[in-house]
C-alpha cells in the first residue's frame, strides 16, 4: 500500500467516525460498533504511516557503505 493510499483511507476513516457520531443517534449499538471499528482502522493506518516515515528516514540516514 502506498503512503498516499494510507492517507486517503485515514481521512475516510475520520470522516466515517464523524458521520457515524452524527447520524446514528438512535441506534446505540450500531454507533458503538462503527466507532470502535473505524477508530481501530484509523489507529492502524496512523501507525502504518508513522512506521513508513521512520523507515524512510532510516534509509536516508544510513552511513555510506565501505
Amino acid at each position: 500500500m502506498t503512503l498516499g493510499t494510507a492517507a486517503l483511507l485515514l481521512a475516510a476513516a475520520v470522516v466515517g467516525l464523524v458521520l457515524s457520531c452524527k447520524t446514528l443517534r438512535e441506534r446505540r449499538a450500531l454507533r458503538t460498533a462503527c466507532i470502535v471499528l473505524l477508530a481501530l482502522i484509523a489507529l492502524v493506518l496512523a501507525g502504518y504511516m508513522g512506521l513508513t516515515a521512520l523507515f524512510v528516514d532510516a534509509v536516508r540516514n544510513q552511513p555510506p557503505a565501505p
